[in-house]
């Protein structure tokens, strides 16, 4: 099926425009331009209400076009472009409210996952002053323990900050580190 017209959810907006033309006439430059269609197309929609000619060049009547933009628009191709623009918007408006109430996750993850603490970490991860240590044997539950990590992290970032922070890098920039301490050299 063939895309809608965009004019005809704009029709009141070219209808106003139409009306206030300073001529009483209408042709295919000013359809073009006013519907935002191609030369052809402005042609077409033009057609049934030419009363003259300059040159090669139609002219309507410009409230009897303005009334078969009405009756085209009201059509049953009108109704239903008005319609599907309706059902879309409100498709729309439903996935934003939907993403907003329930980001997605980058990895699935069981639902107690969710509200992991810190206190209850899964064996293996250690939050010490200035390092993170996770051990695992299959890349799978390395995935695992850090999404474990990284949720309890966003559940409780302040308690995760004193957590790893050690004594003597209060009020300094952990990126002064040696990289031995942050990357878990003994």
């Amino acid at each position: 099926m063939p895309g809608k017209p965009v004019w005809y959810s704009k029709i009141n907006e070219v209808v106003r425009e139409l009306e206030a033309l300073p001529r009483p006439f209408v042709d295919r430059a000013t359809v073009e331009f006013l519907l935002g269609v191609g030369r052809r197309r402005a042609q077409q929609i033009l057609a049934p209400c030419i009363v003259d000619h300059v040159g090669t060049n139609g002219l309507a009547n410009r409230e009897a076009f303005i009334a078969h933009l009405r009756r085209l628009a009201e059509g049953d191709d009108g109704y239903y472009e008005r319609r599907r623009r309706r059902q879309v918007g409100a498709f729309l408006a439903e996935w934003q409210r939907e993403r907003l109430e329930r980001p997605q996750l980058l990895v699935e993850a069981p639902v107690e996952v969710l509200t992991q603490q810190l206190e209850n970490l899964p064996d293996g991860v250690r939050l010490e002053p200035g390092r993170i240590t996770v051990t695992f044997d299959q890349a799978q539950e390395a995935l695992e323990k850090l999404l474990a990590l990284a949720m309890a992290i966003g559940n409780d970032f302040d308690r995760f900050e004193r957590q790893v922070r050690s004594c003597s890098a209060q009020g300094s920039d952990l990126a002064k580190w040696p990289v031995s301490d942050v990357a878990g050299d003994s």
